[in-house]
């Protein structure tokens, strides 16, 4: 988790400030302390944001106990976690599906996903990822205020 989940991280944050819900990004593939990209940091930049001190951390390490959703960028993401996480008792969702818990079931394939900008390496990828996650995200805010009591 370098590119997409920790730039929605902080956007969320950003865009929730205040407001009762926290946000943490994790990794599905177990890979710990890896720095976001270049390129995601830029666009976190571009929105007066900071990513610089973002390290990955493994899905598996965290206590998900208190948290209400966990949102993947993308079906597989969604699937993966599903299946990884059999002890999570919250909501799962697509960014690209705003407010859908996919937990209690429903067609995550309907929901637009976030392509991985990393493989490509352009910066009009990581653009294009960034106003996508900004767009999602602002979908999600009242969903999000909905579990905070707001």
């Amino acid at each position: 988790n370098t590119c997409r989940s920790p730039l929605a991280e902080v956007v969320a944050a950003a865009k929730l400030r205040d407001t009762g819900p926290s946000y943490a990004t994790t990794d599905l593939i177990i890979v710990y302390g890896v720095p976001s990209t270049a390129e995601s940091c830029d666009q976190a930049v571009e929105r007066g944001l900071d990513l610089f001190r973002h390290r990955s951390q493994p899905t598996d390490k965290l206590d998900l106990r208190d948290v209400t959703w966990v949102i993947g960028m993308t079906v597989d993401h969604v699937r993966r976690f599903k299946c990884d996480r059999l002890d999570y008792r919250g909501r799962v969702g697509l960014l690209g599906l705003p407010g859908v818990d996919l937990a209690k079931g429903g067609d995550p394939f309907a929901g637009e996903q976030v392509d991985d900008p990393y493989r490509r390496g352009t910066v009009t990828a990581y653009e294009a990822m960034a106003e996508q996650i900004d767009r999602l995200v602002d979908a999600w805010v009242p969903h999000l205020l909905e579990g905070a009591g707001a």
